[in-house]
């Protein structure tokens, strides 16, 4: 009896060191590459992150990736510039979006992304899902919005770059979400539509829109007047530049 209490007691014991020892090598990170002797595990960003974990990082070095990817985890997508190029490109050739989130609590950062379809719905970053950040992206020559969100909540989008899109940020059927520090300009259709509730700046810090005639009386790096978003939404800090 005594001995069967021993050994219950060191498996209790060897199971907590194994859990231990798991929370502290933390996330992983599986490297994407496009070629294969540039010294990564993948060569497909969705193989990494069909192949990740929760929690895990899909690091995408400098390169060009063609189709469609869906973040179907939460996880980190960050791109890297490596040995002198530039962020890692998606292009989507022409069909759906480049890259859709339809996990919760998911990251997509660091990554250029162009030539999405021109149907509803198609996007450089398509948002379906909710507390996701989309932070320091550079949407451009999307025949869609450059980022939407459709049916999100809680979701952070700063620091990006939308551009020669049709649409630079649309949000539909969207509510509680943070977008701030924004550069949309060059879209042929609108930069910003909104037929939800969401917050267009942090209190201190709204976008930038090229197509608001913005006046700057005090020469300070916001607007003078507010901008009301094509929709329902108002930006209260719009950047002058």
């Amino acid at each position: 009896m005594i001995k069967k209490k021993i050994e219950f007691v060191s498996v209790i014991a060897l199971l907590v060191i194994l859990i231990a020892v798991g929370m502290a090598q933390g996330a992983a990170t599986l490297k994407v590459c496009e070629c294969r002797a540039c010294g990564c595990q993948y060569l497909s960003i969705q193989e990494a992150i069909d192949k990740a974990s929760p929690g895990d990082v899909v690091l995408v070095r400098s390169g060009t990736f063609h189709g469609n990817i869906n973040v179907t985890k939460p996880v980190i997508l960050r791109g890297e510039k490596w040995k002198g190029g530039d962020l890692p490109l998606i292009n989507a050739d022409g069909n759906g979006s480049a890259i859709t989130v339809s996990a919760d609590k998911a990251t997509v950062e660091n990554i250029r992304v162009t030539n999405s379809g021109n149907d509803t719905g198609d996007a450089g970053i398509r948002v379906v899902s909710n507390n996701d950040t989309i932070r320091n992206n550079v949407a451009s020559n999307n025949g869609g919005a450059g980022i939407i969100l459709e049916g999100a909540r809680n979701c952070t989008v700063d620091s990006n770059v939308a551009r020669d899109n049709a649409r630079g940020i649309s949000l539909s059927n969207s509510s509680d979400n943070l977008l701030f520090n924004n550069r949309l300009y060059n879209n042929t259709v609108l930069d910003a539509f909104d037929d939800g509730l969401n917050r267009w700046d942090d209190g201190a810090v709204g976008n930038y829109y090229g197509s608001f005639n913005c006046t700057n009386g005090n020469n300070d790096t916001t607007c003078d007047s507010v901008y009301s978003i094509p929709g329902a939404s108002v930006d209260a800090f719009p950047l002058v530049s």
